[in-house]
């Protein structure tokens, strides 16, 4: 039976009393809030009495918070349904909620299906209605509660602040939980006052008890600091064993999320030890490791704000004891580890600087401990892992001749490796990885029978492997993740069947992965890849309607998978692909009232996303020219054709020298584009090389359907020479 997700709820039939909502930026807040409203005890003679929303509840449990109660799959669907399902809608207002289009989308439901007077705001930075006053940047309400009206005047939600100017913190949590009792604040305020007072007569009293049992206690401290010790590295050992080998157990059957709460323990249980004492190198090296641990886990599980903070108090700790012995081997492995780590999350963040200074000192304490002992293979192997990552983040940053050779060396590494000896599946997939790698980047050089020809031999590496072991979720995941730079790879080769293969391939894999652990972004991810690998295959193949479906479920995987960590830069940029694929998708099918949407959602995704990023100031070109496309040739907006003409050229001027060097093609490419809308009546040689990819701004397909539609739209040399180049093409 299904739900009617429109109908209200009305009386006591409600299932939560309140239902949160937040920008992620304001997460720290809105789980303070959580807890507090949970755990908040109502007083006895107010249950049952009458209030505002029926009878005083007693307690206000549960709490629905979106981001913390969602599963995987059906993300509007569940959020319509809670926020029907809750008797107060609590608006956390910030200028990073007033900015956040799920918050707006959010508010824009409750009240078309709630009572406008179940809407509580706790403001926590920000003023309402600013922008009204001239200042946007310090709105702290979103859209949709600024325009909201009753009876036709301006909504007045009730408002508690945060600010210790304000409110401050107690006024403001008991303010919302008046709200949500439907009782008054002062009742409320009175009671706190009343059992705050009662808790420091406590208090009082325990304290002259307290003191009268110091002396008593001094006597056993002695002894008991031998036990607690003994106790202690107990402990830590567990904790040790819990995120190593429990942890080596679990990671294949893709169940890391049965360590959550092993990390979350583990970290307070550090965070209280030893103030005002020294641990010794022993416990501090034990502790360092057990952190770095818990940090790889979290980033397995989505959780990168939450790894980079334990990642780099392992570092900070393990920095300090490599530099007190220099000389020991394990200490100086273990600070390797952790430089990888704090590398990687600067490298997802997009502070790829960062990301190099971390991955070169991991190189360089693997190449030291080679040089200390040139046959241990395992430091070996970290040298042709350090060198990898080097590798590829060179490519991720389109240097390609300087990631070219080092992935062939990774290779030639591995494989003098491998012929020692044979090793675990999983060293021998990532080791080898660079085949897949060194595959894209010769694509990447216009090198594609080459590159097809390595990616299909890592492919193949994994396929042996998993026939190995069928159970393992690890190499499952590499191989999906090898058929999807497989897919796009033949996609730039312009061999959509090939691609098909490999989507479908893809599918079948990632699928089932993300059944066995929804909450794992990476696999969401893979899988929304290979949807839209399929979507552009088909749209290769001209297969309109198949593309078109493929598209739009890819867009929404991407969606969800952003909803729940906007710090992936890979996921942004695969929505903007898919944006532009449904941009060359309306024109084809004629529907120019979705080319315009998706011209506007374009040039909305990528602002403000990655600003200092080159790539992301050319793929907001991209967005703008093709708002400009549709202004000139549809619209015939004069206006909207000179604004947009002039944001393409303030974009074009602010990118850098080696911002251009960095992604220099695609930069060609739109340019020729925007001089041929303004009147060029040449394309130059250097953008002629164009992308089979229709994710990329075609400059062939632009010519095509304007000459097509309306010859005279263009210069007739252009699409005379045009012409001339299809009628020669094979």
């Amino acid at each position: 039976m299904q739900l009617a997700l429109g109908a209200g709820v009305t009386g006591s039939n409600y299932k939560y009393p309140g239902f949160i909502s937040y920008s992620h930026r304001d997460r720290k807040i809105a789980e303070w809030l959580h807890r507090a409203l949970e755990s908040y005890r109502v007083p006895k003679h107010l249950i049952g009495s009458p209030g505002q929303h029926g009878p005083v509840p007693a307690r206000l449990y549960p709490i629905f918070r979106d981001r913390e109660e969602l599963s995987a799959g059906a993300l509007a669907e569940q959020l319509r349904l809670a926020i029907a399902q809750s008797r107060c809608y609590i608006l956390i207002c910030s200028p990073h909620a007033a900015t956040s289009r799920w918050v707006n989308e959010e508010v824009e439901h409750f009240l078309k299906v709630r009572d406008p007077a179940g809407l509580l705001c706790l403001i926590v930075d920000g003023e309402p209605n600013a922008t009204a006053k001239g200042a946007p940047e310090r709105e702290c309400f979103p859209p949709a509660l600024r325009n909201a009206k009753v009876n036709g005047l301006p909504l007045e939600p009730m408002a508690a602040q945060l600010d210790d100017d304000a409110d401050g913190r107690d006024n403001a949590r008991l303010k919302i939980i008046a709200g949500l009792l439907g009782v008054g604040f002062d009742e409320l305020k009175r009671r706190d006052l009343i059992a705050r007072n009662r808790r420091l007569a406590v208090l009082a009293g325990l304290s002259l008890g307290i003191a009268a049992v110091t002396v008593a206690l001094a006597f056993f401290a002695v002894l008991a600091q031998r036990e607690a010790e003994h106790s202690r590295q107990q402990g830590e050992e567990l904790i040790g064993f819990m995120l190593g080998d429990l942890r080596a157990k679990l990671e294949p059957l893709g169940k890391l999320d049965i360590l959550d709460a092993v990390g979350d323990r583990a970290t307070a249980y550090f965070a209280g030890l030893d103030r005002g004492s020294d641990p010794g190198p022993r416990a501090l090296a034990a502790r360092a490791k057990a952190l770095r641990q818990i940090g790889e886990v979290r980033f397995a599980q989505g959780r990168p704000a939450d790894a980079v903070e334990t990642l780099s108090a392992a570092l900070k700790l393990q920095r300090d004891l490599v530099a007190a012995a220099p000389d020991d081997n394990a200490l100086l492995f273990e600070l390797g580890q952790t430089e990888f780590w704090v590398g990687y999350a600067a490298w997802r963040a997009g502070q790829f600087d960062q990301a190099e200074a971390n991955l070169i000192a991991y190189q360089e304490i693997s190449q030291r401990l080679v040089a200390r002992d040139p046959a241990n293979r395992s430091w070996q192997i970290e040298v042709a892992y350090a060198l990898n990552n080097l590798a590829i983040l060179a490519s991720e940053r389109k240097r390609n001749d300087q990631a070219l050779p080092l992935f062939q060396q990774v290779v030639t590494l591995s494989r003098s490796l491998l012929k020692d000896g044979p090793l675990d599946a999983e060293t021998t997939s990532s080791l080898l990885g660079a085949l897949s790698w060194e595959g894209s980047t010769l694509i990447s050089l216009g090198r594609h029978d080459e590159g097809l020809a390595r990616l299909g031999e890592y492919a193949e590496v994994l396929r042996e492997l998993i026939r190995q072991q069928p159970d393992d979720r690890r190499q499952q995941s590499k191989l999906a993740s090898a058929l999807s730079a497989l897919g796009y790879a033949a996609i730039d080769a312009g061999q959509p069947k090939t691609a098909l293969e490999a989507a479908r391939e893809g599918t079948a894999l990632s699928e089932p992965l993300v059944l066995s652990d929804p909450g794992n972004l990476d696999y969401r991810l893979c899988a929304a890849l290979h949807l839209q690998i399929d979507a552009i295959a088909q749209f290769q193949l001209r297969h309109w309607s198949e593309a078109l479906a493929s598209n739009q479920r890819a867009s929404a995987e991407f969606l969800a998978v952003l909803g729940q960590d906007r710090s992936l830069v890979k996921a942004h940029y695969a929505l903007l692909a898919s944006r532009y694929l449904a941009y060359e998708l309306a024109w084809q099918t004629g529907d120019l009232k979705a080319a315009h949407a998706v011209a506007a959602e374009s040039v909305k995704e990528v602002s403000g996303v990655f600003p200092d990023d080159a790539d992301a100031r050319v793929q907001s070109l991209q967005g703008h020219l093709f708002a400009l496309e549709l202004a000139r040739y549809v619209d015939h907006d004069d206006a909207a054709t000179a604004a947009q003409s002039d944001a393409i050229q303030s974009a074009f001027d602010s990118i850098t020298a080696d911002a251009a060097k960095d992604s220099g093609r695609n930069q060609m490419r739109l340019r020729a584009i925007f001089d041929l809308i303004r009147g060029a009546d040449h394309i130059p040689d250097a953008a002629r090389p164009d992308n089979a990819s229709p994710t990329a701004y075609s400059v062939i397909r632009f010519i095509e359907r304007h000459c097509r539609a309306n010859p005279a739209q263009l210069p007739a040399a252009v699409c005379r020479a045009e012409a001339s180049r299809n009628t020669a093409r094979p």
